[in-house]
């Protein structure tokens, strides 16, 4: 009634304004207006136009004056709701009660408490990678080394600047769903600090509320992200939380919204409008920080425009000790056994000296779930599988019955058989229907379970049978009746051993190119051979079929010879494809990806390539970088190649030449890239005895250079009784030597050398530079000259000298010989030194000239070239200028034995995983 009352008299006061004023001016000045009507009349008009804008600008004020007061007392409702109900407190609270058990849900079986999430996480990090690169990553891939500046926690790429949405992808068990749940931690206790801000985590799991998010839910496709946040907090007994707080939270940048398992929603048309939303509520609310995990296949037909792709990395040697070892300690803790910390040492150290005995388990323990697999086989069997599929059978076994009989539960672990077998079932229904969860008096538990009982445990109900199950860990109830597999591998393994069991094979063939059945189809083919499943790939024809193929080829523990010699030939086929073809590229990972998968554990837990480099790498490597391909080297070319199929890697590559190593490196961390990295040893890693057996015959192996060397480029390490392949003897310079010296001696001053050759520049150069060894008239002798090097042919630098080096000593040496004259003789330079000056220009000039031109194609320069070296290191006295011409010599020689065949190009390439 104020307000009405007030707005009444603004418009009467408007009007005295818009009419009164007017009338009563006009009065008073009626002969000025007779006078002159037009300017009053424009004066009328200005003044009413004004104040009709002022009455504007005053209404438009008042009606944001009211909006303003209205929202800035909701926000002080919701702050004071918020603090009188310390509603965030408990958020906060119940946020790191929920996501800090340890590793997977119930996976851990030791008692009835599992490890807290800080005793045993070790955060795997990661990697940008291209869409197309990150979709190669597979569960058994190794751990692939990063340049520093790429290697990343999830929390530091959150807290700093950038707000574009974050799609982490990982294969089966690489621990996604665990580094979220990390960071809901880390963030949920996190207080306010100068350079990270407290962001309020909203950690979702897709497959829980897809229904609500897509539609058929309550809300349907019109709920936003507040409206999903509050969906898990129906049954936590929080309470409602204040009117508004999330949106509150979100609309102002504070939220970290972690959303889990992309890829455990089955039918691609969902996750295609699960993304859509997700895209739309990232731009809702842009300022906050969004995170998304899936696995790779599948995410290429639903990709989230926009967003960063990270790749999980996979466990390193170090991070696998740190893990093992924390699992162990936080087991024995909760056992409450005495002398925790000596038992749990011994059964760490044991386990991971039985890892090292079996490389091939490397792969498996490299993955943070199967990791966690191995240490509860380990702890309950003394054991150790050998496969993948080994492996998910005896964890299967060990939470179904093998840790009642351990406790003499025998009752429980006789009925263990029977039900892993409803388990299959139940395990292959879920995949046919594409669903991760199972509601207890849903129809599908009616379809699916109760059949199954009523077959194998008659007069058991199904949601006896689910609760059961649930208390061994491989069942989880997500919600109240509602359950699900612990991880959803245990789903594909019990599908594919229910296949497998019952001999539906044919079944497989109809799906090899649904992304949601690859792992299954991967896990049946080590139990059988996998002969149907691979013509069916080949008979598709398509890159992701081939690689399935060659992917079963490799899990199959019986191989074919024919399939494997098949293979072999459409592997090379797809080589020869266009290089920026996709058959291409993924037959190029594939190849040295399975070159690279065996191992062999060095000291401090290094592991290490079973195989050198071979050919087929380097020649898929020189293809991309012909700088590296040996001249005249005759490549086999295309599938008419011959090989047996347990030898598909071919023979090790020999003579790799200097500057290739690296570049080699860096191009097998490209093609493999989110799925493995490797490096070159290091000097002491080369010089482990393990590393002795990997080598072919008397062959040398690139490395790091020894730690105090300031030249980091790779060099060649040669093993005890090896010759170095870059470089010789004093002997050997020595006998070179003498027969320059012959040419020297034979020198007739009229006639110049005693050979022509075809470039008079070239000519003159190796004139002058004999004229100024004969013309010094000393004679020398190598021994003499490098004292400090012993004599024997046993004896070899360990510098290599490549056609890179010895140019870059040519190039330095005029340099050197001009500094040790100012030193020694000022601002004065004798006759003597100028003749050293013209000298080492001549050597310089002749000897690049020279290694541009192949030592091996100029022997006579080679030679003049070696003697002018000598001669000038015998008249120098200086240590520099002395050792520089010392190593001109050592490797004018080592070129000219290594092109005359002398010296074999014996140099291999062995990569550790980092």
């Amino acid at each position: 009634m104020a307000g009405d009352k007030g707005l009444s008299i603004g418009r009467a006061g408007l009007l005295g304004l818009g009419v009164g004023a007017p009338l009563v001016v006009g009065t008073q000045l009626w002969p000025k207006v007779e006078s002159h009507p037009l300017l009053a009349a424009g004066l009328l008009f200005a003044y009413e136009a004004v104040l009709a804008v002022l009455a504007f600008v005053s209404a438009v004020s008042k009606e944001l004056e009211n909006r303003l007061a209205k929202r800035v007392a909701d926000g002080t409702e919701r702050l004071l709701l918020g603090r009188l109900t310390r509603y965030e407190r408990r958020y906060r609270r119940y946020l790191v009660e929920r996501h800090s058990a340890g590793g997977v849900k119930g996976l851990t079986i030791q008692g009835a408490r599992n490890p807290r999430l800080e005793d045993v996480f070790v955060d795997v990090s990661l990697r940008p990678s291209p869409l197309h690169q990150a979709q190669n990553v597979t569960l058994a891939d190794a751990e692939q080394e990063v340049p520093d500046g790429e290697r990343r926690s999830l929390q530091d790429i959150l807290d700093h600047p950038g707000l574009r949405p974050l799609v982490v992808i990982g294969a089966p068990g690489t621990g996604k769903t665990t580094l979220l749940e990390h960071t809901t931690v880390v963030y949920a206790r996190r207080r306010e600090r100068r350079r990270a801000k407290r962001w309020l985590p909203v950690f979702v799991t897709l497959r829980d509320h897809v229904q609500q998010i897509v539609g058929g839910g309550v809300a349907g496709v019109g709920l936003t992200m507040a409206d999903v946040a509050r969906l898990p907090l129906s049954a936590a007994a929080l309470g409602d939380a204040p009117a508004g707080w999330f949106e509150d939270h979100l609309e102002n940048g504070r939220c970290v919204v972690l959303l889990d398992g992309l890829d455990e929603v089955a039918d691609p048309h969902t996750r295609q409008r699960l993304v859509r939303w997700a895209e739309t509520q990232a731009a809702r609310y842009p300022d906050n920080r969004w995170v998304l995990t899936t696995r790779p296949q599948g995410y290429d037909a639903a990709p989230m425009d926009g967003a960063e792709v990270l790749v999980v990395r996979r466990f390193t040697p170090d991070q696998i000790r740190r893990f093992v070892h924390g699992w162990y300690g936080a087991v024995e803790r909760l056992s409450g056994s005495r002398d925790t910390g000596a038992a749990a040492y011994a059964s760490a150290a044991d386990l991971i000296d039985r890892l090292r005995a079996q490389p091939s388990l490397y792969d498996l323990s490299s993955n943070p779930l199967l990791l966690t697999m191995l240490c509860n086989v380990h702890r309950y069997l003394g054991a150790l599988p050998g496969t993948r599929a080994e492996l998910y059978g005896q964890i299967c076994q060990v939470l179904l019955w093998r840790r009642h009989q351990a406790k003499g539960l025998w009752e429980d672990a006789d009925a263990g058989p029977t039900r892993e077998t409803v388990l299959r079932e139940l395990a292959y229904g879920m995949m046919v229907h594409r669903t991760r969860s199972l509601p207890v008096g849903g129809p599908l538990a009616t379809d699916l379970l109760v059949p199954a009982l009523a077959r194998e445990l008659p007069g058991v109900s199904a949601d006896v049978f689910l609760t059961s199950v649930a208390r061994t860990g491989l069942l989880v109830e997500r919600e109240p009746g509602q359950f699900s597999f612990a991880h959803q591998t245990f789903q594909e393994y019990l599908a594919a051993s229910h296949i497998h069991r019952n001999g539906m094979s044919h079944l497989l063939k109809q799906r090899i190119s649904d992304a949601w059945w690859r792992e299954s189809i991967l896990l049946w083919s080590a139990a059988n051979p996998p002969v149907q499943i691979i013509e069916a790939c080949l008979e598709l024809d398509t890159a992701d079929a081939l690689g399935l193929a060659l992917d079963c080829y490799d899990e199959a523990q019986e191989k074919p010879h024919e399939l494997g010699q098949r293979l072999e030939q459409l592997r090379l086929e797809a080589l020869q494809s266009p290089a920026d073809s996709p058959r291409r590229r993924m037959m190029t990972g594939a190849t040295v990806a399975r070159h690279l998968r065996q191992v062999v554990w060095l000291a401090d837990g290094v592991l290490v390539s079973a195989l050198p480099v071979n050919h087929d790498v380097y020649r898929l490597f020189s293809d991309a970088h012909p700088e590296f391909r040996p001249e005249g080297y005759e490549w086999e070319r295309g599938p008419t190649r011959s090989q047996d199929a347990n030898t598909i890697y071919g023979t090790t590559f020999l003579g790799i030449p200097p500057g290739a190593p690296e570049a080699l490196v860096r191009w097998v961390n490209d093609v493999l890239d989110g799925s493995a990295v490797f490096r070159l040893p290091t000097w002491d890693e080369a010089c482990d005895p393990a590393m002795r057996p990997l080598l072919p015959p008397a062959c040398s192996l690139w490395s790091q250079p020894p730690r105090d060397w300031s030249n980091r480029a790779p060099v060649c390490w040669a093993p005890e009784g090896v010759s170095h392949p870059w470089s010789v003897s004093l002997e050997r310079v020595y006998e070179r030597a003498v027969n320059g010296t012959i040419a020297i001696e034979d020198f007739d001053r009229s006639t110049g050398l005693p050979y022509q050759h075809t470039d008079p520049r070239f000519h003159d150069l190796l004139t002058d530079t004999a004229r100024e060894v004969y013309m010094h008239g000393v004679p020398f002798d190598p021994v003499i000259t490098f004292p400090s090097i012993n004599i024997s042919s046993s004896q070899a630098l360990i510098r290599p000298s490549s056609p890179e080096l010895l140019i870059e000593l040519l190039t330095s040496l005029p340099n050197l010989v001009a500094e040790q004259a100012r030193r020694l003789f000022g601002g004065h330079e004798p006759s003597s030194a100028r003749g050293d000056r013209r000298l080492a220009n001549s050597i310089a000039a002749l000897g690049a000239e020279m290694v541009a031109r192949g030592v091996g194609a100029e022997p006579e320069a080679a030679d003049l070239l070696r003697v002018a070296a000598i001669a000038l290191a015998d008249r120098s006295g200086g240590i520099e200028v002395e050792a520089t011409c010392r190593d001109i010599a050592l490797g004018i020689t080592t070129l000219q034995d290594r092109a005359d065949g002398i010296i074999p190009a014996r140099e291999v390439v062995l990569l550790v995983r980092a």
